[in-house]
């Protein structure tokens, strides 16, 4: 939308909706017309961009683009926004009254906007506005109304009937979000729960269920797992990555996965890569049953040549990798700086790029705390950021501690009560102190009346 000087939002604007799984790296044409034609020369404009929740209608974030060529009658400007994964709270000290609260821009901090409540509007949120906006939207401006997701038109009055809850199209209670209004009335995307995929979560996901080595376990109970989908020689293999922990006392996860893949490692947090699953093509709805050994571990490429091969230059090095799938009949994988190899059941070295010096960051974004790691889930398309919390700490941004428990059982015990399993199934120390609590708050009852 177009704002003044006076920071007055003009009622020419746009809207669209977009869903990163599904509209990542779109590009968008956007027109936004002045009020007046010509141009008033002595009045200049810029471009706000406000992101909200379709779901909640929170809002998220804001970005402010200049016009540069202000006496020009056509502008074109062209943009890149990064959305941040977690909603700005980026406080200013300027006053908008006791009806709007001073915000900063996402993109420039050194400029400030009041953000208005509903029914006022203006340069510090002092003027009152009548909204006709539907009661369940939210009114961003006299002619702005942002509509829930079941709503669309200027003031969100029309229901959107592909969506309707009698009229779902998405099975097994996936979300049903009907596509941007001016494109398509009839288009919907299902959003499925985590163990069915498809168009219309149709389908199931493929279920993996990996067994760890004990050794393994050892080391550590919280892995990350890399999706390798492999395309054809001309494009680059993609790769997705999220976070596992095996409950205490299990050796066993359980993970769906919705998207074709035809690799998973499994990474022990700042330290080992192991082969967990190869497959040559995508098997849809497939159940997968592995073991997680020693022998599966992929070893860094120097620690298989001798010091003659060590010394050699990079490309030189390189054309000696398909010896080493030969020359060890158990050697399933390794890597080196920029590529990781696996070795087929020829036993050639099949490469490919893999970053294994990866910066758990974010981009150089960490959203973690208490020293926390933090890595997105795709390098070309984010959709969520995961923290690899140290010892003692926990939470999606490990921002809770054990600390404080340190003359608690709750810590101790909380790791050893298994979920979804019956009482006579928990381990005896489960069940000694349940018996314990119970005999002192008997006692406690009985001395008390």
């Amino acid at each position: 939308m177009l704002i003044d000087e006076k920071k007055n939002i003009v009622p020419n604007h746009e809207q669209m909706i977009y869903m990163p799984v599904h509209d990542c790296i779109t590009k968008y044409n956007i027109y936004l017309l002045y009020p007046h034609r010509p141009k008033h020369l002595s009045v200049n404009y810029s471009i706000r961009i406000d992101l909200f929740d379709k779901s909640t209608l929170d809002y998220w974030t804001s970005w402010l683009l200049p016009i540069p060529f202000q006496f020009l009658p056509v502008n074109r400007i062209s943009t890149q926004l990064i959305i941040p994964e977690l909603r700005e709270n980026k406080l200013c000290m300027s006053s908008c009254g006791e009806h709007g609260q001073c915000m900063k821009y996402t993109n420039m901090n050194n400029s400030v906007f009041c953000r208005c409540d509903q029914g006022y509007t203006g340069s510090f949120c002092n003027i009152t506005h009548q909204c006709q906006c539907s009661n369940d939207s939210f009114c961003l401006a006299p002619s702005i109304c942002v509509c829930p997701l079941k709503k669309f038109g200027s003031r969100c009055y029309l229901k959107r009937s592909i969506c309707q809850s009698m009229n779902n199209p998405c099975q097994h209670n996936g979300l049903c979000i009907a596509i941007d209004d001016r494109i398509n009335l009839h288009g919907f995307i299902c959003f499925c729960k985590e163990t069915y995929q498809g168009e219309r979560c149709q389908y199931k996901s493929t279920q993996i269920d990996i067994s760890i080595d004990e050794t393994i376990l050892t080391i550590s109970s919280s892995f990350i797992l890399h999706y390798i989908i492999a395309f054809d020689r001309s494009s680059k293999h993609e790769r997705i990555t999220t976070q596992k922990k095996i409950a205490f006392g299990y050796n066993t996860m359980t993970i769906y996965v919705q998207q074709p893949f035809n690799i998973l490692f499994i990474q022990i947090p700042d330290g080992n890569y192991y082969l967990a699953v190869l497959r040559e093509r995508y098997i849809p709805s497939e159940y997968i049953h592995t073991q997680v050994l020693s022998k599966n571990r992929c070893y860094p490429v120097l620690h298989l040549f001798n010091d003659t091969f060590r010394q050699y230059e990079y490309l030189r090095r390189v054309k000696y990798y398909p010896l080493l799938c030969r020359q060890d009949p158990q050697l399933m994988c390794f890597y080196d700086e920029y590529f990781m190899c696996i070795c087929d059941s020829d036993r050639f070295s099949n490469c490919f790029q893999f970053n294994n010096t990866m910066k758990y960051d974010c981009s150089g974004k960490n959203l973690c705390y208490n020293d926390g790691r933090c890595f997105l889930n795709n390098e070309t398309c984010s959709t969520t950021f995961i923290c690899v919390c140290n010892e003692c700490y926990y939470g999606g941004q490990c921002q809770f501690s054990t600390k404080d428990f340190i003359f608690s059982l709750d810590p101790i015990l909380g790791y050893h009560i298994k979920p979804s399993i019956s009482v006579h199934q928990q381990p005896f120390i489960v069940k000694f102190s349940i018996i314990i609590t119970t005999i002192m708050l008997i006692l406690e009852l009985i001395m008390g009346s």
